[in-house]
């Protein structure tokens, strides 16, 4: 039947394809998943829609890896497979650990080399399959359970059977298919903005090093006053590659729906227009910069928020900003409560005074038992995302969120039941940090 409806419509019918694990979506959760469910000794099948692996560090250049140190700087507070996979950038001489920032610490990264890293890193595991260029698009549903997910590739339209699924799309996409109640934004539906990231070429590291922050602010407010460049953010930021004499830019802001397909295609021209005017003003008037030229443009736009999972729990600010601790936490988080407000034309950035812990209960979504969910759309609220939602901490969440599956499996409960001390231990046992 389902062979008859796909051919009807004018497409080709590929097959079914059969795992254990479905993972859709190949950034960091996606990646963190795999690899925490293979290692349990799961067969999973990891699928992303671009010819390459990454999601927002790779697609949108976003070189700097946020969240895998401690509110005080003093400590590495994610591993597992975090560790392994700059492990292998490390051999590619693509990273720069534990950046001093001022008041945090960051890793940064060549982002062309951190997609030979992580095809170095899933090489490493026989259980995983990996299909790139393919995407789900559908699933169906019966009695709580997802019985198969429809994806479409160059072959035509398949359907996976797995045990479980793990939603890393980063939209929360599957959310929608299986009727579980989600959230955009905070209360009026406002997200935080989102950036077209851009690299300059042959800057003059040491004359750039000499311009301020505050200076580079006071120059492109000068600028705007006197309508010298079409762009309206100050507050961006660039720092040094690490790999070369390139500037990674994160200058611009544009605000929209992620999951509008129109408000999305905007948001993409948008960004390669302000991407070049800023490049423009750097040439022009910031020191280091002359001459220098505009290198690269990311694929696509850096979206920092888009949907959210309405769990059972929900990690709010306070949880965030007190240093909750859970029973069930999977990990920690430290990162800044860093909110891009394209509205009133500023970024806040609350530091934290200790770390804080993210509880298994908020990758769970509600309406269906055998699926969760990674990465930027677990629940919480919109501040509360303004931290858990950087790279390291995502990874670390799908880390748990592979394991938890497996598990699941192993012990034949359901997602919601699983022993989260048998959780944590397994994942200290793959080099976690709980």
């Amino acid at each position: 039947m389902f062979e008859s409806a796909v051919t009807e419509l004018g497409f080709k019918y590929g097959g079914d394809l059969h795992t254990e694990i479905l993972v859709m979506g190949g950034g960091f959760a996606g990646i963190g998943a795999a690899v925490g469910a293979a290692k349990c000794g799961a067969e999973v099948l990891l699928i992303e829609k671009y010819g390459f692996l990454g999601g927002m560090a790779t697609t949108a250049a976003v070189s700097t890896i946020c969240g895998a140190y401690s509110a005080d700087k003093e400590s590495k507070i994610i591993g597992g497979v975090r560790d392994e996979l700059f492990l292998e950038l490390g051999k590619l001489g693509g990273a720069n650990e534990g950046v001093d920032f001022g008041q945090h610490r960051a890793d940064t990264c060549d982002h062309h080399l951190l997609k030979v890293a992580i095809d170095r890193l899933l090489a490493h595991y026989e259980k995983i399959q990996l299909l790139l260029h393919t995407q789900v698009i559908g699933v169906k549903k019966e009695s709580g359970n997802i019985q198969y997910a429809i994806i479409t590739n160059k072959e035509g339209v398949f359907r996976v059977f797995a045990q479980k699924f793990v939603d890393c799309t980063g939209d929360a996409d599957v959310i929608p298919m299986v009727d579980a109640p989600y959230v955009i934004g905070n209360e009026t539906g406002q997200v935080q903005a989102a950036t077209t990231i851009f690299k300059m070429g042959d800057v003059d590291f040491t004359e750039a090093r000499t311009f301020t922050r505050q200076q580079y602010k006071d120059l492109a407010q000068a600028s705007i006053d006197k309508s010298e460049y079409a762009f309206t953010r100050t507050s961006g930021v660039y720092m040094e590659s690490a790999v070369g004499n390139s500037v990674i830019a994160n200058l611009n802001w544009i605000s929209f729906s992620a999951i509008d397909a129109k408000q999305l295609t905007e948001a993409e021209i948008e960004g390669r227009r302000s991407s070049v005017e800023y490049s423009k003003f750097l040439r022009d008037k910031v020191p280091g910069f002359k001459d220098s030229h505009l290198s690269e443009i990311a694929t696509q736009i850096g979206v920092r928020e888009s949907r959210r999972i309405v769990a059972d729990f929900v990690l709010t600010e306070e949880h965030v900003m007190q240093g909750a601790t859970f029973e069930d936490g999977i990990c920690w988080g430290a990162w800044p409560v860093e909110y891009h407000d394209a509205a009133e034309n500023r970024t806040i950035k609350t530091y934290l005074k200790q770390n804080y812990q993210i509880p298994y209960r908020t990758m769970i979504p509600g309406n269906v038992d055998n699926l969760l969910v990674a990465g930027r759309s677990i629940s919480t609220t919109h501040f509360a995302n303004a931290s858990t939602r950087v790279m390291a901490i995502c990874m670390a969440i799908g880390q748990a969120a592979g394991v938890a599956c497996a598990l699941s499996m192993q012990d034949q409960v359901l997602l919601k039941d699983i022993d989260t001390s048998k959780l944590k231990k397994q994942l200290r046992e793959q080099g976690a940090i709980i």
